[in-house]
């Protein structure tokens, strides 16, 4: 998953350098190469919130072990046992919301650019960048 998670942000860090570059002016280009990187923060998105979910199930799994395998104080044997598990799937579920909100904003974005794409045109404005 480490390795997934990498590759993807290597790509969404090189479309971000491109983004850079690119003059504000230059509307067309800014949406294909916001596009290419929607992709991959898609993916991001994805793999964070499966990661979330496994470690939720699998914080059940052991909370429902710890409780059965306690002899006394049940509950409280078994909400000790999945502490770091909690911990870890917040942070799973944290980066989840924050690409998915990423995800979101670019797609709005990319949307934004269109409209003012399709506003020039109409009024015969800017329309050499195109």
């Amino acid at each position: 998953m480490e390795e997934k998670i990498d590759e993807n942000l290597r790509e969404f860090k090189r479309y971000q350098r491109q983004l850079k570059q690119i003059a504000d002016e230059d509307i067309v280009t800014r949406i294909n190469v916001l596009a290419k990187q929607l992709v991959f923060i898609g993916r991001l998105a994805s793999i964070f919130s499966e990661h979330s979910k496994q470690l939720y199930a699998y914080r059940k799994q052991v909370h429902t072990e710890a409780y059965l395998a306690a002899k006394k104080h049940k509950q409280q044997m078994a909400e000790k046992a999945v502490i770091q598990i909690r911990k870890e799937e917040t942070e799973a579920y944290g980066n989840a919301k924050k690409w998915n909100t990423a995800f979101i904003t670019t797609r709005e974005e990319i949307n934004a650019l269109k409209y003012k794409i399709k506003i020039n045109l109409a009024d015969g404005s800017n329309y050499t960048n195109y």
